[in-house]
């Protein structure tokens, strides 16, 4: 059995975007408003929410989340204010996607998606070498380097 969290790369990345699409919506309320009053309001609204978001969210969200993979089974649990707690069996899982951006490695955007029996399960945010750890016990795929090949 062994156990995984998220890449903390991923939560600096995170912020980046988030500060760079709320100066975006200021910008374009400056630019397209007209009523100076609505523009300080969506300004305002906008840092609120994008610090809420950077500073007590996504924070607690990173911290909450736990991968767990053993011989037979991976489970994940998550969640911030509502607890979720999943597991698959490897034997039941129909095919596998892996999604990595560019620059993963600095950035900690791999994901594993496990597509089941009538749903799916995601492990986010993970870093390079725990997806191929992961892929390698499922059985599925097998793990080279940085290519995964069938």
């Amino acid at each position: 059995m062994k156990h995984y969290v998220p890449d903390r790369c991923c939560l600096s990345t995170l912020r980046i975007l988030i500060t760079v699409a709320a100066v975006l919506i200021i910008a374009a309320a400056r630019y397209f408003l007209p009523i100076e009053k609505l523009v300080f309001a969506i300004t305002l609204g906008t840092i609120l929410i994008a610090c809420l978001e950077m500073f007590i969210h996504l924070p607690l969200y990173f911290s909450s989340i736990s991968y767990t993979a053993t011989n037979t089974e991976v489970i994940k649990s998550s969640g911030v204010f509502i607890k979720v707690h999943q597991s698959i069996r490897y034997s039941s899982i129909q095919y596998t996607t892996i999604v990595s951006s560019p620059f993963s490695q600095y950035t900690g955007f791999n994901f594993i998606i496990f597509f089941v029996y009538g749903g799916q399960l995601r492990l986010l945010f993970l870093k390079r070498d725990d997806v191929g750890e992961i892929i390698r016990l499922s059985g599925g795929i097998s793990a080279k380097g940085d290519k995964y090949v069938l």
